[in-house]
């Protein structure tokens, strides 16, 4: 598949890289050079290969969810400077 000039300007604007005149004429190969290999994968036959979503099968391992009480409220209110009916007071951020 040929890239025209007009092609790798929309690329470039798209993306918002500049690409140098020096440059664009080896990108432009290198992007036809992609295509081609894309077109070549587009030939093979894939009809008897399963789709794939990842490809690693790991499922995530789940912990049980038991409640547990690692800490004490009473204990860390006491370490707060100020507070209010159960409630940490903080300092205003946001004005």
């Amino acid at each position: 598949m040929k890239i025209k000039e007009q092609d790798l300007k929309n690329i470039s604007l798209l993306s918002k890289i500049k690409i140098d005149e020096e440059t664009s004429n080896s990108l432009i190969k290198d992007l036809e050079s992609i295509l081609t290999m894309v077109n070549k994968m587009d030939e093979l036959d894939t009809t008897k290969i399963n789709p794939l979503t990842h490809p690693i099968e790991n499922t995530q391992t789940m912990r049980e969810d038991i409640e547990k009480k690692d800490f004490e409220r009473e204990k860390l209110q006491e370490l707060s400077k100020e507070k209010d009916s159960g409630f940490y007071l903080t300092p205003k951020v946001i004005e």
